[in-house]
């Protein structure tokens, strides 16, 4: 049996053993497999499933809605799937295929154009999604067709994008295949191979701009706007690096003054713009008469100039703007895959001006996932209730880690040892505790990626503090499973309630769990997670408010009010005004909350003991650790770092006064100057040793 068949039937297996775990059909199950991969690499926000059209000339099973906050320019994804639940591995024809996607693309065409509303009951979430296309139609920029197949292409093609009424539809195919190669990579996103002269029949002359061997491979590009703004316009925000790529789109939208220039002074565009700077992790060369072309680009990923390029892009479209007289300059480096975790992000930050954000702060290998990671392959759960062994709960920090587990040994044992359903990723680690500790939930109901950044920039403002104080340790671990136990438990809860039928479980569950965090902080109580963490499961009275607090609080997002703008539950769950029109109804929504589970709370001041126990039992844990590192260095290793330091960096004049006293080494240091010194090596220690190249693990071995 080949690999692709292995993973057709491990997928049957998976699909079958999500649906009984969380009282899901099938087909909920079988997309979620697709899903949960697209939006960890950035191509889908979330998807919300829906009732399938009766009319045999339309398809649809799931949608998602990406609103910009600040523009209010809308991507529409739209979802279908071929899926029977086939025994064998089948292939899939050209012309399966483009029925599928027409009848797909006639649901968009339809509801735009001819009110395919009112063919719905209005309770449904089709009829929804319909008046919602119809009344927001302008606003639509973008509309992305995605067909999740369980069969296997029989011949490959591209698909050409195209345009309606100035709004750029994209075609996404989804095979069996190739979501067996996205889950076999670790890879961060999904490569993109492009071949100029077969996509856009031109090479792209450049200036090769490295010199010797040890330098990465670099040109400089003169590349028209046309070509810039199709390559965008046919892989849109993959082309971005996906640290910053929710950033971008939530901070803002097209650059008014790029447009104007664009569109009124387009000869002036070369030398009124910065250019962009991008990376590839292989590039194509060819020399024709003496002059140096690139032919293809694979993984191209533009890390500064995110604006530039999507203002070209909206203008070719919206505005049938003529781009032949634009040129912009583009600094293209090649960085291998083993290369790009480092360096991609050091090159984004140091170009990037006009939105500033530090990348590492975005970035899974921020100390604070790192940390995470360490807790969760240390750290062994009690049985569950009718379990015989303990078992893991495995963070996957970068996507393919829980893969790559899995194929480093017996994979029957070590699925036993670290179930599917206690696997969690870094999106999800932000879900988990943005829905408890913001005081803006909407941000939980934005989509993954969105809801990521928000939680990255909360941890990038608080990590020195959370570090000192040791706040990463054990018990916030065991508090973070806790908090996935009640959450995919409600979700399992909502999903057998006979009052759920309108599809919006994930805003239901959200905001339930927002409104108990909500009246917990008001009574200065809290959870008992290590009750939860030793039991792994919720309680019977836990329970039994989660679903009367979930059938509330359903009917206060399903009911019309005044300050509802849309008819569209999932957009609407994106506003201020929902959260506030949900906390309007406190006093009645506390009367549900059953005194058996007020009785099994916490105070504040007995869960900050427990917290604090384990604070300094981390923060002594880590002085002794950090000390032993500090006080084996060398002082002469630390006089040559202040050295360079004070030549090419501006350091405080307490960081300086502390690598002195290191130079000097008469006496072991203070935890709080090994803590400054470590701080300093995780900073510079790098770009040090690459100064003197020297391998940095000859100097200190960490």
């Amino acid at each position: 049996m080949s690999e692709l068949q292995d993973f057709f039937k491990g997928l049957q297996k998976d699909v079958a053993a999500s649906a009984a775990a969380f009282n899901m059909f099938s087909l909920e199950a079988f997309v979620g497999e697709f899903v949960q991969e697209l939006i960890e690499i950035g191509d889908l926000a979330d998807c919300e499933l829906c009732e399938q059209p009766s009319q045999s000339s339309l398809i649809l099973h799931g949608f998602n809605i990406d609103e910009n906050d600040n523009t209010g320019n809308i991507i529409l994804n739209l979802i279908a799937t071929d899926f029977t639940q086939r025994t064998e591995l089948e292939s899939i024809n050209k012309s399966d295929i483009d029925l599928i996607f027409k009848k797909l693309l006639n649901f968009f065409k339809e509801s735009y154009s001819q009110n395919l509303y009112r063919d719905f009951d209005p309770s449904t979430s089709l009829y929804k999604l319909a008046e919602y296309i119809d009344v927001y139609k302008d606003k639509v920029e973008e509309v992305n067709l995605f067909l999740l197949s369980e069969r296997v292409i029989s011949a490959r093609k591209d698909f050409i994008r195209e345009e309606f009424e100035g709004i750029n539809i994209k075609y996404h195919l989804w095979d069996i295949e190739r979501l067996y190669k996205l889950k076999s990579s670790s890879l961060s996103r999904e490569a993109l191979e492009i071949d100029l002269i077969d996509r856009y029949k031109q090479y792209l002359e450049c200036l090769p701009a490295h010199i010797g061997d040890t330098a990465l491979p670099s040109y400089l590009v003169i590349c028209p706007g046309d070509i810039l703004a199709d390559l965008y316009n046919d892989y849109g925000a993959k082309l971005l690096e996906q640290n910053v790529r929710s950033f971008l789109q939530a901070k803002g939208g097209v650059n008014k003054g790029i447009r104007n220039t664009i569109l009124k002074e387009p000869e002036y565009f070369f030398c009124y713009n910065n250019g962009i700077t991008a990376t590839a992790s292989d590039v194509e060369v060819l020399i024709k008469e003496g002059h140096t072309y690139i032919s293809k680009v694979v993984d191209l990923q533009i890390v500064n100039g995110g604006q530039t390029t999507a203002s070209l892009a909206k203008a070719k479209i919206k505005d049938k703007a003529d781009l032949s007289k634009i040129f912009v300059q583009m600094k293209l480096t090649k960085v291998s895959h083993e290369q790009s975790e480092k360096v991609v992000p050091r090159i984004s930050q140091y170009a990037n001006t006009q939105n500033k954000v530090n990348l590492s702060d975005l970035s899974a290998n921020h100390p604070y996932h790192i940390k995470i990671e360490e807790l969760s392959r240390k750290m062994w759960a009690p049985p569950a209730k009718n379990a015989l062994r303990d078992s893991g709960w495995f963070y996957e920090r970068s996507r393919g880690q829980y893969n790559e587990m899995l194929s480093s040994g017996n994979k029957v044992l070590l699925k036993i040892k670290y179930p599917k359903t206690q696997l969690f990723t870094k999106t999800d680690l932000a879900k988990y505790m943005m829905v408890w500790d913001s005081s803006e939930p909407k941000w939980v109901n934005m989509g993954a990626q969105k809801n990521f950044t928000k939680f990255s920039e909360y941890i990038a403002k608080n990590w020195k503090n959370m570090e000192m104080q040791g706040k990463v340790n054990e018990y916030y671990f065991k508090k973070i499973v806790a908090r996935a136990i009640i959450f995919k438990q409600t979700e399992k809860l909502v999903a057998v309630q006979p009052w759920y039928t309108n599809g919006y479980r994930a805003n239901i569950v959200i905001y339930t769990l927002a409104y108990l965090s909500h009246y917990l902080k008001a009574k200065n109580k809290m959870l008992d997670y290590l009750k939860l963490w030793k039991e792994q499961e919720i309680s019977a009275a836990l329970e039994d408010t989660l679903v009367a607090l979930t059938r509330e609080i359903n009917q206060i997002l399903i009911n019309p009010n005044q300050a509802r703008t849309t008819n569209n539950i999932s957009e609407w769950a994106k506003k201020d005004a929902c959260w506030g029109t949900i906390l309007a109804e406190a006093s009645r929504l506390n009367e549900f909350i059953k005194k058996d589970f007020i009785n099994e709370l916490l105070d504040s001041q007995s869960a900050d003991d427990l917290a604090d126990e384990a604070n300094i039992k981390q923060q002594l844990s880590d002085s002794i650790s950090v000390q032993d590192k500090i006080n084996a260095i060398d002082k002469y290793y630390w006089k040559d770092l202040l050295n360079y330091l004070d030549r090419e960096h501006d350091l405080s004049f307490r960081d300086k006064g502390i690598l002195k006293t290191a130079g000097m080494g008469k006496q072991n240091l203070s935890a709080k100057q090994c803590f400054v010194l470590e701080r300093i090596l995780n900073k510079y220690q790098e770009d040090f040793s690459s100064f003197k190249g020297e391998d940095k693990e000859s100097l200190v071995d960490w």
